[in-house]
């Protein structure tokens, strides 16, 4: 987990701007990669919607491509699976659904988060979530003045923005993060199998054996 800018460096005067990634390639780099995994996970459980409808419900597969809000897309998927899944694939595979529905707030900050540094850590990323700044921008009187005259990156933050807010992601957190969804994206995929029972194992037992690891191995949990 990230630590905060007040217990790392609380008197420091952290800066928000989009170049500042592209100052730190490496670690802007891990942002995009998982923001990316995350991505594909969303993908896995749209192909899952697809099989399970079969081509019978095109209303259900065109209401998840048209919902970019992905509290909308998880309530197709559900209402898509209650159904259309059976005992005992079914109970596994809400809990899955509960389980992505809980990590989006990590993919989601990543994504819609302002990302900045300070200099004091070079090694390191800066995350807000936006509303913190809108806040504080929003009770200043004089921020637009300082903005038109200093143009980008010229509002002084330190004394508006509370540290306490700023969480600060080294390469270690980085990374984790990046296991963390590595890890949702194998439980979509396993979710995508057990709602696609394969056409030529009549048998069903590819599908009993997935669903039998993701039942007694809780490491494959995210």
């Amino acid at each position: 987990m990230p630590s905060l800018l007040s217990d790392v460096a609380p008197n420091e005067r952290p800066i928000f701007v989009p170049r500042l990634l592209g100052q730190r390639p490496a670690l802007a780099a891990l942002v995009a990669v998982t923001i990316s995994t995350w991505s594909y996970a969303e993908h896995a459980l749209g192909r899952s919607v697809a099989a399970m409808s079969r081509g019978i419900n095109d209303a259900e597969m065109e209401d998840y491509i048209a919902n970019w809000q992905f509290r909308r897309r998880l309530q197709t998927v559900r209402r898509v699976a209650r159904a259309e899944l059976q005992a005992p694939y079914l109970a596994t595979f809400l809990k899955g659904l509960d389980v992505i529905a809980g990590l989006a707030t990590h993919r989601h900050a990543f994504a819609h988060g302002i990302w900045g540094s300070v200099e004091a850590l070079p090694n390191a990323l800066l995350l807000v979530n936006p509303e913190h700044l809108l806040r504080r921008w929003g009770a200043a009187n004089d921020w637009l003045a300082e903005f038109i005259e200093g143009g980008p990156g010229a509002v002084d933050l330190f004394g508006r923005l509370d540290n306490r807010h700023v969480e600060v992601w080294s390469n270690v957190e980085l990374r984790d993060e990046i296991d963390r969804m590595n890890k949702l994206y194998e439980l979509a995929l396993a979710l995508e199998l057990i709602a696609s029972p394969d056409p030529f194992d009549a048998s069903d037992r590819k599908r009993q054996h997935i669903h039998g690891l993701l039942l007694n191995n809780p490491a494959l949990w995210p």
